[in-house]
């Protein structure tokens, strides 16, 4: 249960850490040449579990001085925010580092365009007050619990619908996506 909560604590870390990885991960694809002159394709979903690498796993992989190179390819102000993640992320226990890869992992399954949904719903969840924020966590933690099954049954309900605005069903909907399955 309380690496459920860390994941939760967590996000705002993970979604940076996604965000940043995303846009390094996009502007390498059109830089990097693979072996044999390629370019590197663009994933497909089911990538991860199919045994290829997510960015951050590329990253963790690379030598430093790679590592530097791809950042210093970056816009300064973007490398800045990366960097202060990646210290961020890097001085967490490794429970905790080991369950932001796997909500990135899980989110990289997805296909692009729910990808995209559950990036800007993690958006709009960091512009909501404090209060609704801390409602939005709860509710997550609370479906973290159920089945996939179970948890659409629970954003059918009425009382999910008058507990929360259409913003914010909407944001527990898209976030839900990344939950570990039960």
């Amino acid at each position: 249960m309380r690496w459920r909560c860390s994941i939760l604590a967590l996000s705002a870390l993970a979604c940076g850490m996604i965000l940043e990885s995303t846009a390094w991960a996009q502007g390498r694809r059109g830089a990097t040449s693979r072996p044999g002159g390629s370019q590197r394709p663009g994933r497909s979903p089911g990538a991860a579990e199919r045994g290829a690498k997510t960015p951050i796993e590329e990253f963790e992989t690379m030598p430093p001085e790679q590592q530097q190179k791809a950042l210093n390819r970056l816009p300064p102000d973007q490398r800045q925010r990366l960097q202060e993640r990646l210290q961020k992320f890097n001085q967490l226990p490794p429970e905790q580092q080991q369950a932001l890869k796997n909500l990135y992992n899980r989110l990289h399954q997805l296909p692009p365009e729910r990808q995209d949904a559950v990036r800007k719903s993690i958006n709009k969840f960091s512009q909501q007050p404090p209060e609704r924020q801390q409602a939005i966590r709860g509710e997550l933690r609370n479906m973290a619990t159920m089945s996939p099954g179970e948890r659409q049954a629970h954003v059918s309900a009425p009382e999910f619908r008058t507990k929360f605005n259409k913003k914010e069903q909407e944001i527990v909907r898209d976030m839900s996506e990344v939950l570990p399955p039960r």
